[in-house]
Protein backbone atom coordinates (compact mmCIF):
# COMPACT_ATOMS: atom_id res chain seq x y z
CA UNK A 1 0.00 0.00 0.00
CA UNK A 2 1.46 3.30 -0.68
CA UNK A 3 1.58 5.85 1.77
CA UNK A 4 1.54 9.45 0.46
CA UNK A 5 4.60 11.74 1.22
CA UNK A 6 2.98 14.61 3.12
CA UNK A 7 1.41 11.77 5.78
CA UNK A 8 5.01 10.71 5.95
CA UNK A 9 6.24 14.02 6.70
CA UNK A 10 4.10 14.90 9.26
CA UNK A 11 4.31 11.90 11.18
CA UNK A 12 7.98 12.48 10.79
CA UNK A 13 7.63 15.75 12.02
CA UNK A 14 5.15 14.85 15.06
CA UNK A 15 8.20 12.59 15.75
CA UNK A 16 10.85 14.85 16.19
CA UNK A 17 8.81 17.21 18.62
CA UNK A 18 8.02 14.26 20.57
CA UNK A 19 11.63 13.19 20.74
CA UNK A 20 12.48 17.33 21.85
CA UNK A 21 10.08 17.16 24.41
CA UNK A 22 11.51 13.97 25.90
CA UNK A 23 14.63 15.10 26.08
CA UNK A 24 13.45 18.13 27.35
CA UNK A 25 14.68 20.54 24.59
CA UNK A 26 14.18 24.05 24.50
CA UNK A 27 12.08 24.46 21.14
CA UNK A 28 11.68 27.79 19.59
CA UNK A 29 8.35 29.30 19.36
CA UNK A 30 6.65 30.47 16.16
CA UNK A 31 4.05 33.33 15.69
CA UNK A 32 0.66 31.56 15.80
CA UNK A 33 -2.39 32.08 18.02
CA UNK A 34 -3.93 28.61 18.75
CA UNK A 35 -6.83 27.42 20.72
CA UNK A 36 -6.20 25.15 24.02
CA UNK A 37 -8.69 22.66 25.71
CA UNK A 38 -9.16 20.55 28.02
CA UNK A 39 -10.07 17.95 25.02
CA UNK A 40 -7.00 18.47 22.72
CA UNK A 41 -4.81 15.84 21.92
CA UNK A 42 -1.84 17.91 20.05
CA UNK A 43 -1.08 21.42 20.46
CA UNK A 44 0.63 24.05 17.96
CA UNK A 45 3.98 25.06 19.24
CA UNK A 46 3.28 29.15 19.86
CA UNK A 47 4.23 32.59 21.13
CA UNK A 48 0.80 32.82 22.37
CA UNK A 49 -1.98 30.38 23.54
CA UNK A 50 -5.73 30.35 24.30
CA UNK A 51 -7.72 28.50 26.80
CA UNK A 52 -11.65 27.96 27.24
CA UNK A 53 -12.00 28.67 31.18
CA UNK A 54 -14.62 25.92 32.10
CA UNK A 55 -15.66 24.59 35.23
CA UNK A 56 -13.46 21.85 34.32
CA UNK A 57 -10.12 23.42 34.85
CA UNK A 58 -7.79 23.69 37.51
CA UNK A 59 -4.04 24.83 37.83
CA UNK A 60 -2.85 21.10 38.00
CA UNK A 61 -4.23 20.89 34.26
CA UNK A 62 -3.16 24.24 33.48
CA UNK A 63 0.81 23.63 35.01
CA UNK A 64 0.91 20.47 32.69
CA UNK A 65 -0.39 22.19 29.27
CA UNK A 66 2.07 25.40 30.47
CA UNK A 67 4.96 22.42 30.43
CA UNK A 68 3.69 21.02 27.20
CA UNK A 69 3.05 24.14 25.23
CA UNK A 70 5.66 26.73 26.60
CA UNK A 71 4.71 30.00 25.71
CA UNK A 72 2.37 32.68 27.15
CA UNK A 73 -1.33 31.99 28.20
CA UNK A 74 -4.47 33.73 27.81
CA UNK A 75 -7.79 32.57 29.48
CA UNK A 76 -10.75 33.29 27.77
CA UNK A 77 -13.74 32.52 30.32
CA UNK A 78 -17.17 32.08 29.06
CA UNK A 79 -19.02 31.08 32.98
CA UNK A 80 -20.55 32.75 35.22
CA UNK A 81 -18.64 30.57 37.90
CA UNK A 82 -16.57 32.60 40.18
CA UNK A 83 -12.72 31.30 38.44
CA UNK A 84 -9.35 31.86 40.86
CA UNK A 85 -7.09 33.27 39.10
CA UNK A 86 -4.47 30.80 38.32
CA UNK A 87 -0.82 31.68 38.92
CA UNK A 88 0.03 29.86 35.41
CA UNK A 89 -2.41 32.29 33.37
CA UNK A 90 -0.95 35.21 32.06
CA UNK A 91 -4.68 37.23 31.35
CA UNK A 92 -7.83 36.53 31.76
CA UNK A 93 -10.69 38.02 29.07
CA UNK A 94 -14.07 38.08 29.75
CA UNK A 95 -16.67 36.96 26.73
CA UNK A 96 -19.98 34.93 25.46
CA UNK A 97 -18.76 31.23 24.67
CA UNK A 98 -20.19 32.15 21.07
CA UNK A 99 -17.52 34.97 21.00
CA UNK A 100 -14.40 33.04 21.54
CA UNK A 101 -13.28 32.88 17.51
CA UNK A 102 -13.81 36.86 17.19
CA UNK A 103 -11.44 37.41 20.55
CA UNK A 104 -8.74 35.64 18.70
CA UNK A 105 -9.39 37.48 15.62
CA UNK A 106 -9.45 40.53 17.34
CA UNK A 107 -5.88 39.91 18.81
CA UNK A 108 -4.27 38.42 15.87
CA UNK A 109 -5.84 41.43 14.09
CA UNK A 110 -3.69 44.04 16.35
CA UNK A 111 -0.59 42.04 16.68
CA UNK A 112 -0.40 41.42 12.97
CA UNK A 113 1.75 44.69 12.65
CA UNK A 114 3.30 44.25 16.29
CA UNK A 115 7.27 44.25 15.02
CA UNK A 116 5.87 47.63 13.08
CA UNK A 117 4.27 49.61 15.52
CA UNK A 118 6.47 48.24 18.54
CA UNK A 119 3.62 47.00 21.19
CA UNK A 120 5.43 46.50 24.18
CA UNK A 121 4.94 42.75 25.36
CA UNK A 122 4.05 44.46 29.10
CA UNK A 123 1.38 46.11 27.26
CA UNK A 124 0.04 42.94 25.41
CA UNK A 125 -0.49 41.32 28.83
CA UNK A 126 -1.94 43.67 30.41
CA UNK A 127 -4.18 44.47 27.32
CA UNK A 128 -5.46 41.07 28.09
CA UNK A 129 -6.15 40.98 31.55
CA UNK A 130 -2.88 40.76 33.11
CA UNK A 131 -3.77 42.82 36.12
CA UNK A 132 -7.34 42.74 36.06
CA UNK A 133 -9.69 40.65 34.14
CA UNK A 134 -10.76 42.25 30.77
CA UNK A 135 -13.80 42.09 28.41
CA UNK A 136 -14.49 41.42 25.40
CA UNK A 137 -17.40 43.69 23.37
CA UNK A 138 -18.37 44.11 19.45
CA UNK A 139 -20.78 46.14 17.42
CA UNK A 140 -21.81 46.37 13.62
CA UNK A 141 -23.43 48.45 11.62
CA UNK A 142 -25.12 47.77 8.33
CA UNK A 143 -27.41 48.95 5.57
CA UNK A 144 -26.37 52.89 6.34
CA UNK A 145 -24.19 55.25 3.97
CA UNK A 146 -20.15 54.34 4.27
CA UNK A 147 -19.73 57.85 6.06
CA UNK A 148 -21.51 57.11 9.06
CA UNK A 149 -20.81 53.40 9.41
CA UNK A 150 -17.70 54.01 11.18
CA UNK A 151 -18.88 56.80 13.62
CA UNK A 152 -22.12 54.35 14.07
CA UNK A 153 -20.32 51.36 15.12
CA UNK A 154 -17.80 52.90 17.50
CA UNK A 155 -20.43 55.23 19.37
CA UNK A 156 -21.92 51.74 19.51
CA UNK A 157 -19.28 49.68 20.90
CA UNK A 158 -17.79 52.55 23.30
CA UNK A 159 -21.61 52.46 25.08
CA UNK A 160 -20.93 49.05 25.94
CA UNK A 161 -18.27 50.28 28.40
CA UNK A 162 -20.28 50.92 31.71
CA UNK A 163 -20.71 54.42 32.67
CA UNK A 164 -17.99 55.87 35.29
CA UNK A 165 -15.40 53.35 34.45
CA UNK A 166 -12.10 54.40 33.36
CA UNK A 167 -10.68 52.16 30.09
CA UNK A 168 -6.50 51.88 30.88
CA UNK A 169 -6.27 49.11 28.01
CA UNK A 170 -7.74 49.05 24.66
CA UNK A 171 -6.95 46.12 21.65
CA UNK A 172 -9.74 47.88 18.98
CA UNK A 173 -9.94 45.86 15.58
CA UNK A 174 -11.86 47.28 12.64
CA UNK A 175 -13.75 45.32 9.92
CA UNK A 176 -15.10 46.89 6.92
CA UNK A 177 -15.39 46.60 3.31
CA UNK A 178 -13.42 48.86 2.33
CA UNK A 179 -9.82 50.35 3.59
CA UNK A 180 -10.28 53.23 5.62
CA UNK A 181 -9.44 56.53 4.86
CA UNK A 182 -7.12 58.42 6.69
CA UNK A 183 -10.53 60.69 7.95
CA UNK A 184 -12.34 57.38 8.60
CA UNK A 185 -9.50 56.27 10.93
CA UNK A 186 -8.62 60.00 12.50
CA UNK A 187 -12.80 60.04 13.21
CA UNK A 188 -12.27 56.78 15.13
CA UNK A 189 -9.29 57.73 17.16
CA UNK A 190 -10.78 60.91 17.99
CA UNK A 191 -14.14 59.68 19.31
CA UNK A 192 -12.39 56.90 21.35
CA UNK A 193 -9.84 58.76 22.91
CA UNK A 194 -12.45 61.28 24.01
CA UNK A 195 -14.20 58.30 26.01
CA UNK A 196 -10.97 56.86 27.49
CA UNK A 197 -8.44 58.04 30.06
CA UNK A 198 -5.74 60.60 28.87
CA UNK A 199 -3.05 57.84 29.72
CA UNK A 200 -4.44 55.49 28.00
CA UNK A 201 -2.89 52.68 25.68
CA UNK A 202 -5.13 51.31 22.49
CA UNK A 203 -4.15 49.53 19.90
CA UNK A 204 -5.80 49.10 16.45
CA UNK A 205 -6.04 46.37 13.69
CA UNK A 206 -7.79 47.57 10.35
CA UNK A 207 -9.20 44.10 7.52
CA UNK A 208 -11.41 44.00 4.77
CA UNK A 209 -14.12 41.83 4.03
CA UNK A 210 -16.38 41.49 0.99
CA UNK A 211 -19.72 42.38 2.60
CA UNK A 212 -21.18 45.13 1.01
CA UNK A 213 -22.46 48.53 3.24
CA UNK A 214 -20.62 46.22 6.50
CA UNK A 215 -18.31 48.01 9.31
CA UNK A 216 -17.99 45.59 12.70
CA UNK A 217 -15.94 46.38 15.65
CA UNK A 218 -14.39 44.30 18.34
CA UNK A 219 -12.74 45.53 21.14
CA UNK A 220 -10.72 43.71 24.21
CA UNK A 221 -10.75 46.44 27.12
CA UNK A 222 -9.29 46.84 30.75
CA UNK A 223 -11.33 49.39 32.59
CA UNK A 224 -11.01 50.48 36.83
Amino acid sequence: MRVDSSVKDKQATKNDINEERSNELQIEPIPLTALYTPQADNYLLSEVGFIVIEDGWNEQSLLNLQQQVGCTLFALQTTDKQIDRFKVIDGIIICKANEVGQVITVFESVLSDRDKVGIDVNDIKRSCGAEKPAKFIQARATSIPDSEQVKSAVNHLLNQIPEGLSTQYMMLDIESDHKLSLDEFFSITTVVENRIADDSEVFYGNRMIDKPDYCWMGAIYVAD
